[in-house]
């Protein structure tokens, strides 16, 4: 195995380790100064020598030693007990789980356990890479994801566009000479789904070289305050905006598809849809008039390197799906796609997305919600109704309900639409385990707490980021601290939780694992070097059981792999050797060579798509509100990660951050200053907030934080409880109202009321 020690330069037995930030998609680079003989970490730093971030971090670079030193953080396994929380030997614990887990899978079946799969996985490669397997072994139809409080509606366009919905294209910003965002904040999040470190000077720099920017968002966030223009527009409208985008770029001819033309499929259909579109129609509902948009057309088709990047603002709203997909097509018929300096493809160095001819349709369908009857899409119920599923109760004699319950690393109480109905739920299950670091507002209903060793006790290389990076690279983060001798990996609680379950030695299973991906790997190269087999492959892992022999194996088999020594290339150790950290040039075209549909072609209209036409056409004829109502939208914070952060006092100290953002007229409206206390009231229920007055807000909407909500006295994070709890915008989300193509919970454009509180 690859020797993974820091680089060290003992001084007084302290020790500089530089790693990569695992917070964040941005992966910036990181110098710690390291004191051996406390074992802890001094300070935290830029790397200035980091190719991709060059010295730049933001506030949440702290964030995972601040969660390190975090003295609410479990360090042990810990059963529920009548007197309260017992920690347990990790052979107690894992036995404990495994066995509850399997008695009812046995009894019940498979799908009466559920599993909720949390977001701080994809910053851990060991568990990215064992995931599989516990979803396959498992294999239960009620699995549960943030996906569909996010990403979802883009995977779901991608996959029948290009025939992959992880392939993602990013903005290649370095290389633009227009950037247009709609619904994303990059300059906070550091570039959701476009991994590109310090935004806000990559912008400067578009500035600075005659480029333009602009941001289209209810809120003139903190990306549109370092662009050139903002629009403002309605939540939930950009579909119709699009529509009339194209409208516009059919109208004057201005579509170009490049070196992509001989491999198009449904222009005609598409500029016959389009047609219906007209900028004088869409006005009202957006808050666009046709004049910007007209003029924003122009500069971007008349603009050779341009790109129009879009994220979350847009997915978790009425139509989701139908927005992501014409933010592609735009980029697609207008020549702006798969080149330099516009929406452009990593290669990442696993080597996830090479070229093949396997052609796999959209999973859709499969199975359905027992309580709803809502169809699971690429393997995921909606999150929105993992409440619904808990209180389902099954037939008569209550078969096919939810009795055992799995999460990891997830916290949805507070992340999930109508998460008191989702406590509730967990209070009813017969077994509850919760592979987790806290005992937080989900996983104090759990019966036992499976706590991994922490990010800074083991190495890590940035697996899922890399894949959709605005620079092609490699980061392996060395361990940085001594970890608890009686610790765990996640990979590892997986793995022996999985064994528990099946009655099988977790050995097997890793030998299992062993084989397939040695036999995967040499069948994906035997078509460009026949000689290589599955035994070579074997070998080349070898036998000690870390995650990273099978990481090591992916990047040998990469686009920039040595191929097992036929060709010049790297391995694991020599990224290690470099510093821990590789880039492999800027991105460059892919296509239409990766293309994984049929006859490697761009099928530019689907039935998928056209289905939720009448949906948009009956909301442009009756309106998408009712008259009166508040929209309600999110928004991003640079001192928060969904609800992980709040239980560290560098980041609650000050003012209360869990504010509702109101236009200056809308708040004289209501009656409310800044400071000032309102009601917020949906369907679904009721939150009082803090008001913060700001003409940042359009019009009529009004924005609260995602990931707060902590006002559970059984959650034992004494400063998330403690100083502010703040009020969950997930309590007022109403769990029926999805966008119907992909299931994605609607929590941007959430009707709402609003009153001052007395």
């Amino acid at each position: 195995m690859p020797n993974t020690n820091a680089n060290t330069s003992n001084s007084n037995h302290i020790d500089t380790v530089k790693r990569s930030c695992p917070t964040c998609e941005a992966s910036c680079g990181l110098v710690l100064e390291v004191d051996r003989d406390e074992n802890r970490v001094l300070s935290i730093k830029g790397n200035p020598d980091d190719p991709r971030s060059k010295g730049y971090v933001c506030a949440k670079s702290q964030a995972f030693n601040y969660v390190y030193e975090d003295p609410d953080r479990l360090r042990a396994p810990v059963k529920k007990t009548k007197d309260g929380w017992q920690e347990i030997s990790w052979e107690e614990a894992l036995s404990l789980a495994g066995k509850g887990l399997r008695g009812i899978r046995e009894q019940y079946g498979k799908d009466s356990l559920a599993i909720y799969y949390g977001e701080p996985n994809g910053h851990n490669a060991g568990t990215n890479l064992y995931t599989q397997m516990l979803m396959e072994t498992i294999n239960t139809e009620r699995f549960f994801a943030p996906a569909n409080l996010d990403q979802l509606p883009q995977e779901v366009a991608l996959h029948l566009l290009i025939g992959d919905g992880w392939h993602y294209p990013v903005p290649d910003i370095d290389r633009t000479d227009l950037f247009i965002c709609m619904g994303g904040n990059p300059v906070v999040s550091q570039g959701s789904l476009m991994g590109a470190p310090d935004v806000k000077s990559r912008l400067k720099s578009l500035n600075k070289n005659g480029g333009y920017s602009v941001v289209i968002d209810p809120r003139r966030t903190e990306t549109a305050q370092a662009c050139d223009q903002h629009l403002f527009i309605t939540p939930g409208t950009d579909a119709y905006f699009l529509l009339a985008f194209l409208h516009e770029v059919f109208a004057q001819g201005w579509q170009k598809l490049g070196h992509l033309s001989e491999h198009i499929d449904g222009l005609d259909d598409l500029r016959e849809l389009a047609a219906n579109y007209s900028p004088e129609l869409v006005a009202d509902i957006t808050g666009i008039s046709p004049e910007d948009l007209r003029g924003l057309v122009k500069r971007y088709c008349s603009t050779e390197k341009a790109l129009i990047y879009s994220r979350i603002g847009l997915c978790t709203q009425k139509f989701g799906t139908l927005a992501s997909w014409l933010v592609y097509v735009v980029n697609i018929v207008t020549g702006h796609f798969d080149r330099e300096g516009c929406m452009m493809f990593s290669r990442p160095a696993s080597g996830q997305f090479e070229p093949t001819d396997e052609v796999t349709p959209l999973l859709r369908g499969r199975f359905h919600a027992r309580s709803t009857g809502f169809p699971e899409v690429r393997g995921l119920l909606p999150a929105s109704h993992l409440g619904k599923e808990l209180a389902y109760q099954g037939d008569e004699e209550g078969n096919d309900r939810i009795r055992g319950m799995l999460t990891l690393a997830g916290n949805p109480v507070i992340s999930v639409p109508n998460g008191k109905l989702i406590r509730e739920g967990l209070q009813n299950v017969d077994f509850y385990v919760a592979i987790d670091i806290y005992i937080n507002e989900t996983t104090s209903q759990a019966d036992v707490i499976l706590p991994p060793i922490h990010q800074l006790e083991h190495t890590n290389y940035d697996l899922l980021w890399s894949t959709f990076s605005s620079t092609n690279f490699a980061a392996f983060s060395p361990q940085v601290l001594k970890p608890d001798p009686n610790g765990l990996q996640q990979w590892e609680i997986m793995l022996q939780l999985l064994g528990e379950m099946l009655g099988t030695p977790w050995q097997v299973l890793d030998d299992f694992m062993a084989d397939g991906m040695a036999s995967q790997v040499a069948a994906g190269l035997q078509k460009n070097y026949p000689d290589i087999s599955t035994e070579e492959i074997k070998t080349a892992m070898g036998e000690e059981r870390r995650y990273e022999r099978y990481l090591d194996i992916m990047l040998r088999a990469g686009p920039y792999g040595d191929k097992f020594g036929r060709e010049t290339g790297i391995d694991l150790q020599q990224i290690i050797d470099a510093g821990g950290i590789m880039t492999f040039g800027p991105l460059k075209p892919q296509m239409p060579e990766f293309l994984r549909t049929e006859n490697k072609r761009i099928r530019l209209v689907h039935d998928c798509f056209l289905e939720d036409i009448p949906r948009l056409n009956q909301g442009l004829a009756e309106g998408l509100y009712a008259k009166g109502k508040f929209l309600l939208i999110g928004r991003r914070q640079i001192r928060d990660m969904n609800s992980w952060l709040h239980n560290i006092h560098a980041y609650i100290k000050g003012k209360n951050r869990c504010t509702l953002l109101m236009h200056p007229e809308d708040a004289q409206q209501v009656g409310v200053s800044c400071g000032k206390q309102v009601t917020i009231k949906s369907r679904m229920g009721e939150v009082v907030a803090e008001v913060t007055v700001s003409d940042e807000m359009m019009r009529g909407v009004v924005s609260l934080p995602h990931g707060w909500g902590h006002i559970y006295s059984d959650s034992q994070q004494a400063l998330a409880t403690g100083r502010y709890p703040g009020s969950s915008c997930n309590d007022l989300v109403d769990d029926d109202q999805l966008d119907i193509p992909s299931g994605t919970s609607i929590v941007n454009g959430v009707e709402v009321e609003l009153s001052a509180l007395a």
